[in-house]
């Protein structure tokens, strides 16, 4: 009996279905069926029922879910803890960002730390969803994570950084440019350049929010993650688009920027770290961050 074996079974437990838990892996269905036969042999019980409609545990196979459970938490927890007995000394930091965080912030919460501690090593990341930064925080994969949204749980705390406003981007040559603000009533016969609901969903309910107050939808023309890119677009007069404030540090010749009503859409910044078992290295850099002006 091996982990990935304890691992399919778990999949096929909690899916009822080869296929999903197959995907959920990254195995091949008939892969993932072997594991599983294979397990049941060494056990020398049928975990499952099988038919070509349906999937259901046995008996057997439901008392043993939860004692397979168990037994990855276990391993999952002392291989984080042999993880952080290895590097706990070590002098290096991993941090994760969206990309505010990894583009204006960190810099300037690296370059004071160096005055603290110059030799340090960090490595960064980019990541985009709140809940795969928490996922790194909890497997120790890094350290440290700037997300938008908070997270507080058994394992993770955050504390709020900052709070900016959504503004309106939009080309110099729009009428629109001069506006003193602009909310939705506003812009709902302009072409927008949107967010892909998964990549930036705060972004995204902006947008829609305003528009299904006033009984309207948005003309999104398309739909871009990057916000350079999108800046590019908007540039050239394509469409205009709702942005967190920050980007008019990064933006390119002939993008004007308009403030969005109403003023209480804000985006938050929040900085995470786990509750226990960091380094002294990853604690004092926290310090630092929470010092750095935003």
């Amino acid at each position: 009996m091996d982990i990935r074996q304890l691992e399919c079974f778990v999949a096929v437990a909690e899916e009822l279905h080869f296929r999903r838990a197959g995907e959920r892996l990254g195995l091949s269905q008939s892969a993932l069926s072997e594991r599983v036969s294979a397990l049941e042999h060494e056990l020398g019980a049928r975990l499952f029922f099988r038919t070509t409609r349906q999937v259901s545990l046995t008996q057997a196979g439901s008392e043993f879910v939860q004692d397979a459970k168990r037994i990855l938490a276990d391993i999952e927890k002392s291989v984080s803890n042999v993880r952080h007995t290895a590097e706990s000394d070590l002098r290096h930091i991993r941090v994760s960002g969206v990309d505010e965080a990894i583009s204006m912030l960190l810099p300037k919460a690296l370059i004071a730390f160096r005055r603290i501690d110059p030799k340090v090593h960090v490595q960064v990341l980019e990541i985009s969803s709140s809940e795969q930064h928490s996922q790194e925080l909890i497997s120790h994969r890094t350290d440290v994570a700037f997300v938008r949204t908070p997270q507080e749980d058994e394992f993770i705390s955050s504390e709020l950084i900052h709070r900016q406003a959504i503004v309106v981007a939009l080309a110099d040559t729009n009428p629109l440019a001069g506006s003193a603000s602009l909310s939705a009533s506003d812009i709902a016969d302009q072409p927008i350049v949107g967010y892909p609901k998964h990549a930036r969903p705060i972004l995204h309910e902006a947008l829609w929010s305003g528009f299904r107050q006033i009984g309207a939808q948005p003309n999104v023309v398309c739909e871009i993650i990057d916000k350079s890119t999108l800046l590019q677009f908007v540039a050239q007069g394509l469409g205009i688009s709702l942005v967190p404030a920050w980007v008019m540090n990064i933006a390119p010749p002939g993008v004007s920027f308009v403030p969005y009503a109403p003023c209480e859409n804000l985006i938050d910044l929040y900085v995470a770290f786990r509750k226990s078992g960091n380094s002294d290295t990853v604690k004092r850099f926290v310090d630092t961050v929470r010092t750095v002006p935003k």
